[in-house]
């Protein structure tokens, strides 16, 4: 009679066991209603872990009263606890927030010029001009002031002169300007991938430096820079929604012809 309770025990535990099992539920984690991915969630009790995907989605073993730590280096730690009606639904929905990154106070001088002297430094500080340094020219005054004349014996305005170096200059920094552009646009484009632009933004693989080139004046680069990923998905998908690259457009133009 005892071996025959100690069986009965031992079926029904097995039963009550099995009738509450961990479930596999589907999630999706936002921020400010954006599909966020490589998020990491994991399942304190059950010690499992998952990581959300380009849609924000992911799957996970769960209990009820399970709780869920949510982690991204971008995000606000979180923890969230499964209930009954996530249970039933075998779904949940995690909404997080951006980190905030506090900057250190700045003290903003007022501007030098170039050719202000600091006092507290140079209280005694030698004249320097041609006359001190005995140059053959100290004394020599030109015929014209706004003139001046070359080894060469070519003889041209200062103004021209001054006009010419600032354009050769802006010119430099025009050009330096638009290689590191092209530069963060190409990292910014590997960050992604094409696929990226192509699946998510439907902009079209030989269009998406143009595409890029087109958001700079929102800030993209220096969002990339600052590595404020989410912000900069974000302006990416906003911009690509009125587009003049979408997949669409390309489509609609050629059934107009």
């Amino acid at each position: 009679m005892r071996n025959f309770l100690l069986i009965l025990f031992t079926l029904f535990s097995c039963v009550v066991f099995a009738q509450n099992p961990p479930k596999i539920i589907k999630g999706t984690v936002f921020i400010d209603s954006i599909p966020t991915q490589d998020v990491h969630i994991i399942n304190k009790k059950l010690a499992l872990g998952a990581i959300s995907n380009e849609n924000g989605q992911f799957e996970i073993l769960a209990e009820e009263n399970n709780i869920l730590l949510i982690s991204h280096l971008n995000l606000e730690y979180k923890e969230i606890t499964v209930n009954e009606e996530n249970i039933k639904a075998k779904n949940i929905v995690i909404y997080v927030d951006s980190k905030t990154h506090m900057l250190d106070e700045v003290v903003l001088e007022r501007k030098r010029g170039i050719f202000e002297t600091d006092d507290d430094i140079l209280t005694n500080a030698p004249i320097v001009n041609a006359k001190t340094l005995k140059l053959p020219y100290a004394n020599v005054k030109p015929k014209d002031d706004k003139t001046v004349k070359i080894e060469s014996g070519i003889t041209i305005g200062l103004s021209g002169l001054v006009n010419a170096l600032n354009g050769n200059n802006k010119k430099k920094k025009l050009l330096k300007k638009l290689k590191i552009e092209d530069q963060n646009i190409a990292n910014i484009r590997k960050h992604y991938t094409d696929g990226f632009f192509i699946r998510q933004l439907k902009i079209k693989e030989e269009h998406i430096n143009s595409f890029l080139e087109s958001c700079i004046s929102k800030g993209i680069i220096n969002l990339y820079r600052k590595d404020k990923v989410l912000e900069l998905t974000s302006v990416l998908i906003e911009n690509s929604k009125h587009s003049p690259y979408l997949l669409e457009n390309e489509n609609i133009r050629l059934s107009q012809k």
